[in-house]
C-alpha cells in the first residue's frame, strides 16, 4: 500500500467558521439581492438543515430581520452545503 504526504485538512467543524464570519456574509449577499451562493459547508447534513433554518428565520443577529434571506441545504458531492441569499422581505 502506498501513502501519501500531505497537509492534515481543518477539522469539520471548523468549516463553518463563527458567528462572526456569518455577519461578512450576510454583507456579501445583502450586497447581491436575489442571488443565491454556496456560503457554507459542514460536516453532517443536520449542522446544514439547522443553520439553513436559523437563517431563514432570523434568530442570529447577522441574518435579522426574519425574512430577510433566504437559505437552503443540500448535499453536493458527498458535502453538506448551504445556500443562501438575500430577499430583501422582512416577514
Amino acid at each position: 500500500m502506498t501513502i501519501s504526504f500531505e497537509p492534515l485538512p481543518p477539522h469539520a467543524s471548523s468549516q463553518h467558521g463563527s458567528w462572526g464570519s456569518h455577519r461578512v456574509i450576510a454583507e456579501q449577499l445583502r450586497a447581491r439581492p436575489k442571488e443565491w451562493a454556496h456560503i457554507l459547508t459542514y460536516a453532517s447534513r443536520s449542522s446544514a438543515a439547522s443553520v439553513a433554518l436559523q437563517i431563514n428565520k432570523g434568530t442570529r443577529r447577522a441574518w435579522g430581520p426574519a425574512g430577510s434571506f433566504e437559505a437552503r441545504s443540500r448535499t453536493v458531492d458527498g458535502e453538506y452545503r448551504v445556500y443562501a441569499r438575500y430577499t430583501g422581505a422582512a416577514a
